[in-house]
């Protein structure tokens, strides 16, 4: 799931951390998992996938930075590193199938497994839920590491580990995926907790900004995955803080509350005029309740205070881009374009902007941008037909013109090369000459390979938030 909030805390929680394992912020990803695991692992390179369960779960930021730290240990160690490999050009979708395919095999349903896995993509899989003793052993020591570099106590990922230490003692089909990837040793937990006890920082406070990041951020996943009545209880209505607020206003919203959910809304924002995310979710609210034109200007005071969060934008777009009109058209083709450049593998701003140019009739690039989504989704036969389409139609030597090229050549390699791979001539293709014509004996000098081609992966887009 996709919540630029969300991100923007664990990023913040992530940063120093990063920045003493000495990698570069901008390079490292966060994906948010709506699952109800206590997870968290590394794929694909330098990409942390958090589940839903662990945020919620955790009793203070220490924890959930503490994670963040051992899971860095893994990037900067190199650990599975041949597997990983495999993975960097992978889909999040199909990583996060491989896990919870690997983890429900690892539980005892194979069948089952088997076909979150087989649906997600197919690489080999017997060793993504390996992590041998040594390598967990290292990833503890460079996460202690660099929460004392960082200034940080390692208080949060002793209690986190503690609070999991009862899972050993269970049955591996009841045990936590997290156990089960991460196998936890008394021995392991007293030899951690001595070396996190020398840390200068280990009675160090946790910062109260990051205490009131994470009860947002639990606020905000009960209200979106937790039953309402159940959000009412934990958040009832004599509590007035802002957090409760934030989780009843979800609340409100998915038991069709309109009036109450913007009630809540706007005492938040009467106390926080400059905040980005109540403003975005606002705007939501309004957007999936049908009021469609009164849900871009909050969208747009989102954008305002938070320029930097491509996320927003889209939201905006797709906002302005539901009521068809030519003019706010232009205007959700300046926000995507800037979404794109600051985060250009969101294949759902790709299709927003896709629509977008077709509302203001410039079908070349529309076109471009369905090439773009088609790259990100995996579909090399859709990538070369949208693609083809756009350089044709666009302005030579252009930066578009250019891109559509390199969509088209990096598809149709992509192609060819899996057809050379089963020792068959690749067939043609948009964009390839005229066939010659048949001779004497009726042939044709370049007959195309009659086999079928792979169908193309399901159009499964979904919105972002």
């Amino acid at each position: 799931m996709r919540d630029a909030e969300i991100e923007r805390y664990i990023k913040s929680y992530s940063t120093p951390i990063w920045l003493a394992a000495g990698l570069d912020p901008d390079n490292v990803q966060i994906h948010l998992v709506n699952n109800k695991s206590l997870n968290a692992f590394v794929a694909g390179g330098q990409r942390i996938f958090i589940f839903s369960g662990l945020l919620l779960a955790a009793r203070d930021p220490s924890e959930v930075i503490g994670v963040l730290a051992h899971e860095t240990g893994h990037i900067t160690g190199g650990h599975l590193a041949r597997f990983q490999d495999g993975l960097k050009g992978a889909s999040t979708i199909t990583i996060i199938s491989m896990l919870l395919g690997a983890a429900a095999m690892a539980a005892g349903a194979a069948d089952a497994g088997a076909a979150i896995m087989t649906s997600g993509g197919q690489f080999a899989t017997r060793s993504f839920l390996t992590y041998s003793r040594t390598q967990e052993s290292s990833a503890d020591q460079a996460g202690l590491q660099f929460l004392t570099a960082a200034g940080m106590s390692g208080r949060g990922l002793i209690s986190f580990f503690e609070f999991l230490g009862d899972q050993e003692a269970l049955l591996t089909t009841n045990k936590d995926p997290y156990v089960r990837s991460h196998p936890l040793t008394q021995q392991r937990v007293e030899s951690l907790r001595y070396q996190a006890e020398a840390s200068p920082f280990w009675n160090k406070p946790t910062d109260p900004v990051f205490v009131e990041m994470l009860a947002r951020i639990q606020a905000k996943l009960h209200g979106f995955l937790t039953h309402p009545r159940r959000v009412f209880t934990m958040y009832p209505i004599d509590d007035k803080s802002d957090h409760a607020r934030y989780a009843r206003a979800v609340a409100y919203h998915r038991e069709g509350m309109l009036e109450n959910a913007i009630e809540e809304m706007d005492a938040l924002l009467e106390a926080n005029p400059k905040d980005p995310y109540y403003w975005e979710l606002k705007g939501q609210i309004l957007f999936e309740s049908g009021k469609l034109r009164e849900s871009i200007e909050p969208y747009r005071r989102a954008v305002i205070h938070g320029p930097n969060e491509p996320l927003l934008r889209v939201g905006l777009a797709q906002s302005l881009l539901s009521l068809d009109d030519e003019e706010l058209a232009e205007e959700a083709i300046v926000h995507l374009e800037r979404s794109n450049r600051t985060e250009p593998d969101n294949s759902f701003s790709w299709f927003q902007l896709a629509k977008a140019y077709t509302l203001v009739d410039n079908k070349a690039m529309a076109s471009l941008a369905s090439a773009e989504r088609a790259a990100i989704t995996g579909s090399a036969r859709n990538t070369i037909r949208r693609a083809n389409y756009a350089r044709e139609n666009l302005e030579e030597e252009t930066p578009s013109w250019y891109r559509a090229q390199d969509l088209y050549l990096l598809a149709r390699n992509a192609i060819e090369d899996q057809y050379r791979r089963k020792g068959k001539a690749p067939p043609p293709m948009p964009g390839d000459p005229p066939p010659e014509a048949e001779g004497k004996d009726g042939d044709r000098s370049n007959k195309p390979d009659t086999e079928t081609p792979e169908p193309e992966p399901a159009d499964t887009e979904q919105p972002t938030s």
